[in-house]
């Protein structure tokens, strides 16, 4: 009857002092910060004397405080390989130091904590300030307390530990959407089984909803759409769940996809022409354009020609395309003339160069090449 007894007492003592109800390993190392951003010891705060919150309740523990009843308001007990696999392994929650953390994983074993050994991680919290230094923190089976995040029931004099963050990346396009371009942005970690609630916030005016599954995000851009910066944004709110007394601390962590989308009006058409300035009847001429800006393709070259000398009379088409060749078939007097080059776009906008004056031993005709 005695060993009886001895056994259920056992059974109680192991049931209060661990939450992962594994036997954890106690020993003589002094207490140590390891100088990483992983780790977190507040040495100027009293964590000696958490308060109480809420009186013992044998349906959750701390890991079902952690990642059931703060998210899902489902009271239910967890182990560490359930959550490490289901929460942590899979990226659902990534390691994250800044304000965004909402949970907190605890060793009590430098050398686990350090190799990241998830079978070691012996209890966990709720992080229910935005400075990262208060959780709430079930006791086992037993009573949920407040305390500063470097307290730990199990072993008061050390702790090591990591916080963790919803993880809302985003798969998002390759290369900057264009104006009729289709794409999209996607979450790539869902976490919609823990009550998670998403929602997208974008330009509606110059951005098309083609379809939202709260995961992935599909939009066009307006053939309209102004010239300017955008940004796709995802909100994510968790941690909402009532853990006791109506009390809830929830967090919107969120994640952005941004692109320019350039003008859509083209650069101002331009063209410039350079050649031959003397033409004799032994030396052909030539002259070759170059175009930049408006719209292409370009729909048409041409090259205009008339007298210098007779200031009243009007330009003629003497050639199309580029470039442009020109004989005379004489060597009788110098004659000079007034050259310039025209070209359409596809907007049907035109651009002409100033003209330029060539020197000839006779008339100029076109050769066809």
């Amino acid at each position: 009857m005695k060993n009886l007894k001895f056994i259920f007492m056992s059974f109680m003592a192991l049931t209060l002092f661990s939450c992962s109800e594994e036997t954890m390993k106690q020993n003589d190392e002094i207490s140590l910060t390891k100088n990483t951003v992983s780790t977190k010891k507040i040495a100027a705060e009293d964590c000696s004397t958490p308060a109480l919150i809420g009186p013992a309740d044998t349906s959750y523990n701390c890991f079902g405080l952690a990642f059931s009843l703060s998210e899902t308001e489902e009271k239910k007990p967890m182990d560490n390989a359930e959550i490490y696999q289901a929460y942590i392994a899979t990226g659902i929650f990534k390691e994250d130091n800044s304000n965004k953390a909402t949970k907190v994983l605890y060793w009590n074993n430098l050398t686990d904590y350090q190799t990241g050994n998830y079978t070691a991680i012996d209890h966990a919290a709720i992080i229910t300030d935005s400075g990262n230094t208060t959780v709430y923190s079930k006791q086992g089976l037993n009573a949920l307390y407040k305390n500063c995040i470097g307290y730990y029931y199990l072993n008061t004099t050390k702790s090591y530990y990591r916080t963790y963050s919803l993880n809302v990346d985003l798969n998002k396009p390759v290369t900057a959407p264009i104006r009729g371009e289709v794409f999209s942005v996607s979450l790539q970690h869902d976490a919609h089984s823990l009550g998670v609630q998403y929602s997208w916030v974008y330009d509606t005016d110059n951005l098309q909803l083609i379809s939202n599954d709260g995961i992935t995000l599909t939009l066009k851009v307006k053939d309209n759409a102004v010239a300017k910066s955008y940004s796709i944004t995802l909100n994510a709110k968790h941690q909402a769940g009532v853990v006791i007394n109506g009390l809830s601390f929830p967090k919107t962590v969120t994640s952005s996809y941004s692109f320019v989308l350039a003008s859509n009006t083209p650069p101002a058409l331009t063209a410039s022409f350079t050649g031959s300035s003397y033409v004799t009847k032994a030396s052909m001429g030539s002259w070759s354009a170059t175009v930049s800006g408006g719209a292409t393709p370009y729909q048409q070259y041409s090259w205009w020609i008339k007298r210098h000398e007779d200031p009243v009379s009007s330009y003629i088409q003497i050639g199309t395309g580029n470039p442009l060749y020109l004989f005379t078939r004489t060597s009788v007097k110098s004659t000079y003339y007034d050259l310039y080059f025209r070209v359409i776009d596809a907007n049907n906008q035109s651009y002409s160069t100033t003209p330029q004056i060539i020197q000839s031993t006779g008339v100029l005709e076109l050769f066809d090449m």
